[in-house]
């Protein structure tokens, strides 16, 4: 890339870091909820259009996500059917490399969601190839990662255009609710959930910015900005390949190739449950009663 200079000042670094990081961070309307995503994969597929994937926490699109249960005449018994509501996803149009001007919006599929691990995968319906595509940081090499290294947070906080944010990674090995977050000290804001949070030196994903440090006071609860959770990109890459979209990250796999391989453990879990409700037909017995004074989260009523 040639250089750019704006007086004594070299500007192409910084159209370079914009590409780099702000460009794959897109807005997500939910329809109640408004958050961040992250562009992580964007290649063309088997028809000969674009597979374009964003990553967002689960929280952000929660309110699209519905589980009920329905009859399935096929196996002639009710199933639970997760029914899915559409997010938009807002990629910002820029005027000299940093200057939003504003947005369009393309629908977008649910694909992947995990609750727990309060993260989700969308699938543009566009067909078209995005902008820019995050660089996630090497699986398996996150031993090497320090506290102390500079890194940038970004996100579309306050349901505005992305917003940048540095500073520098403060802990490792946070555990809320059983899970594993990363501390960073740039400011994060509500609207930052499933954002990005980059490596300064080497523009690379390591984390999806969302947790803030929410304390009381005189005045009511106060969220600290500079005190934000972000979860890493091991527990990213655990979740790509439980819900098999392993082709983002490693080229032995194919996209077509992890669809058929979902098809199949759905197929399995299908026959599972159809032999566990004859066994429980042809065997019943007592269970005991569930009113035992037992929580949903296990702990004593």
């Amino acid at each position: 890339m040639a250089k750019k200079y704006y007086g004594e000042i070299e500007i192409s670094k910084y159209d370079a870091r914009h590409k780099a990081l702000v460009l794959p961070v897109v807005r997500i309307d939910a329809g109640n909820a408004t958050g961040s995503g992250t562009v992580i994969y964007s290649d063309k597929n088997a028809e000969d259009e674009f597979t374009t994937l964003v990553l967002t926490n689960e929280h952000v699109v929660d309110g699209l996500i519905k589980v009920e249960e329905r009859w399935d005449a096929l196996l002639k018994r009710p199933i639970k059917k997760d029914i899915l509501g559409i997010p938009v996803v807002e990629f910002f149009e820029y005027r000299w490399e940093s200057r939003a001007v504003g947005s369009r919006g393309v629908q977008s599929e649910i694909v992947a969601y995990d609750k727990e691990e309060d993260l989700a995968l969308l699938k543009l319906s566009s067909g078209k190839p995005a902008d820019a595509v995050a660089t996630l940081y090497p699986r398996g090499q996150e031993h090497k990662i320090r506290v102390t290294m500079p890194v940038y947070c970004i996100g579309a906080g306050a349901g505005d255009p992305p917003v940048t944010t540095e500073g520098i990674l403060s802990q490792f090995g946070r555990i809320i609710e059983n899970r594993e977050f990363w501390q960073a000290t740039a400011p994060s804001f509500f609207g930052n959930s499933g954002g990005a949070l980059f490596l300064a030196e080497t523009y690379e994903f390591i984390g999806v910015p969302a947790r803030l440090l929410v304390q009381g006071g005189l005045y009511g609860s106060q969220a600290i900005t500079h005190m934000g959770y972000s979860i890493p990109i091991t527990r990213v890459y655990n979740f790509l390949e439980h819900h098999r979209f392993r082709f983002v990250y490693d080229a032995k796999f194919t996209e077509v190739g992890e669809a058929k391989e979902r098809e199949r453990l759905r197929q399995q879990e299908k026959e599972r449950m159809g032999r566990d409700d004859s066994e429980k037909t042809e065997h019943p017995h007592q269970t005991g009663d569930a009113s035992d004074g037992v929580t949903d989260d296990g702990a004593n009523a």
